[in-house]
């Protein structure tokens, strides 16, 4: 069953008058809509299969919420995280950028938003072999969801 993706273009204008000039900044935003379930399961769509989910995690341990084969010197991955409490409609959510460099990796998460600060977790991205892990350690008193989508993979 072939889903569309559907786009919204929007053009504006705005005019910013100055002493005796103006300026003009032209905005253009796209939107796409990602509602259909359907679209995340095709094999062609562009951030991989549908999201990978870990139930369970506990607080003080180190769980393993997504891996990726990175056998080669430099290469670059994505994640888009998801940590949730479903039955108390909690959630956390972040992009975590990692590059393997030969042995060493090296990460950085950023884009956090939501309850940060009623679910705290540490975050780490480790080398084992020709993987590299994605692991969560929550320091939440309940437990949590995490959603994994890796949204780039390149060498």
């Amino acid at each position: 069953m072939e889903q569309p993706i559907r786009v919204a273009l929007i053009r504006e204008s705005i005019r910013v008058p100055l002493v005796d000039e103006q300026v003009n900044i032209a905005l253009h935003e796209e939107r796409f809509d990602f509602s259909t379930p359907p679209v995340l399961a095709t094999s062609g769509w562009p951030f991989g299969l549908n999201p990978v989910r870990v139930d369970g995690l506990q607080k003080g341990v180190a769980t393993v919420v997504d891996h990726v084969a990175m056998p080669s010197f430099f290469r670059v991955v994505r994640w888009m995280l998801l940590l949730s409490d479903d039955s108390h409609d909690l959630a956390v959510t972040s992009t975590v950028q990692c590059m393997r460099r030969g042995g060493d990796v090296l990460f950085t998460e950023f884009a956090i938003l939501g309850d940060y600060g009623t679910i705290p977790y540490e975050l780490d991205v480790v080398a084992d072999g020709d993987k590299v892990k994605l692991v969560v350690t929550s320091r939440y008193e309940g437990e949590l969801t995490a959603r994994t989508s890796k949204i780039g993979i390149f060498n």
